[in-house]
């Protein structure tokens, strides 16, 4: 017979065993609905996918729908990898033959689509290469042949495009290249003997200096002020010209730190000026935008940024939107070395946390091969990517990127996984 001690034992060592046995379970429970939860999304992927060849012009068939219901569609990337120019150009003329889009809302300030469409028209480089002069001579990504060729693609589309289907840029992004800025300003200027502009005139004639652009702002400021008061004979005097003198003063404005206009405030506002500047109403729009400019969410500790800003006001299109991102892996993309005076060549991969590891960037992965292009529905009936955060927040460097969910079900309606591709090769730094 056994004593009370050693049933007290007994019952004690079972005991263990039921909670050893739960934990078990509970975990194998727990690693279960991680795995079917994986399978659900991996599965809704398989059914929402196409390939995108770049030789040919039959793709975007499951972008085809939410491009005729909706009027800007907004292509985000990363600055750096090949594959998305390419991206870009055949989406474009996808979207022109499609569904009729000819206005390109680009990342770049007024002046520079300006001299873009000076080109487009006259097919005069040195237009062109006004713009790239600058991007080289700032070590920006943009600065490189790929896009360059970009542009000369698009011109070549146009000649083979009826007049009212024809391409033109509109940028909307806060000034950049200030001597061009001002170069256009002195245009709609001239000719004008009214004495309302002749500080302005004395402001900006005198030969281009960086040094002097604070003192610009400053200045525009002021104007702005007396714009304000004297509207009446600033419009009469500047015809139809007004709309746009009264926008560029403005950009020179945000240059002023102390105004508390940053870049995605100046481009939001940008946009919206456009819109109504240039009759963009019943427009179908689009454009390619950096990877934070285009997603439909903030990320919480970043904020709101141009397509967030739009989808969370009282716009007309808040609602008629459709970001497009891409994530490339095993991929390489440019960096300018500030030591060597030189671009290098930079692993570039969304599945690695030392640029940025994108939740559930496996399971997209694991459904393409190398070298593709493969374009990924997330917003179709009953996806389980609705307000998921999954192909949208990841991990990086920096720590946790996270989208605030607060005013669109998702963060962006499409993916593109870009597998392999080369970097963007960078023009000559002596352009």
């Amino acid at each position: 017979m056994k004593t009370s001690s050693e049933i007290i034992v007994r019952i004690a060592e079972r005991t263990i065993l039921i909670k050893r046995l739960a934990t078990v379970f509970f975990t194998f429970l727990i690693f279960f609905n991680a795995f079917a939860q994986e399978n659900i999304y991996k599965n809704y992927l398989s059914k929402n996918a196409e390939n995108i060849n770049l030789k040919s012009d039959a793709n975007w068939k499951i972008l085809k729908e939410d491009a005729e219901k909706n009027q800007l569609i907004i292509f985000g990337e990363s600055h750096g990898a090949q594959n998305t120019q390419f991206i870009d150009f055949n989406l474009l003329k996808f979207l022109n033959k499609t569904v009729g889009t000819k206005n390109y809302i680009a990342e770049l300030d007024y002046a520079q689509a300006e001299n873009i469409n000076n080109y487009l028209k006259t097919g005069n480089e040195k237009f062109l290469k006004t713009v790239f002069h600058y991007l080289v001579k700032i070590h920006a990504q943009w600065g490189n042949q790929d896009f360059y060729e970009k542009i000369v693609n698009i011109r070549n589309l146009n000649k083979t495009l009826s007049k009212d289907k024809k391409i033109t840029f509109t940028g909307i992004d806060v000034v950049q290249d200030h001597e061009e800025y001002l170069k256009l300003l002195q245009k709609i200027i001239k000719g004008n003997h009214g004495t309302l502009l002749d500080s302005l005139k004395m402001k900006i004639d005198q030969p281009y200096d960086d040094a002097n652009m604070a003192s610009v702002s400053m200045f525009a400021g002021k104007l702005d002020q007396k714009i304000e008061k004297n509207a009446a004979a600033f419009q009469n005097l500047l015809g139809s010209d007004y709309p746009l003198f009264k926008y560029l003063i403005k950009n020179l404005i945000y240059d002023n730190k102390s105004v508390g206009v940053n870049r995605p405030e100046g481009i939001y506002r940008n946009f919206k000026e456009l819109y109504i500047m240039q009759h963009l109403e019943n427009k179908k729009l689009y454009g390619m935008w950096g990877f934070f400019h285009a997603h439909l969410v903030p990320f919480q500790y970043i904020g709101g940024d141009f397509i967030s800003k739009l989808v969370d006001s009282d716009h007309p299109i808040a609602k008629k939107i459709i970001s497009i991102i891409a994530l490339p892996i095993d991929s390489k993309y440019n960096v300018w070395n500030d030591e060597t005076k030189s671009w290098d060549k930079k692993p570039f991969s969304y599945d690695n946390d030392s640029l940025l590891k994108v939740e559930g960037i496996e399971d997209v992965k694991e459904l393409t091969r190398p070298n593709s292009k493969t374009l990924f529905k997330l917003n179709s009936p009953a996806s389980p990517f609705l307000k998921s955060g999954r192909l949208l927040n990841g991990t990086s460097p920096q720590g946790k990127l996270v989208g605030d969910f607060k005013n669109s079900d998702f963060g962006n309606q499409y993916i593109i996984l870009v597998r392999n591709s080369d970097w963007l090769h960078p023009l000559p730094l002596d352009y």
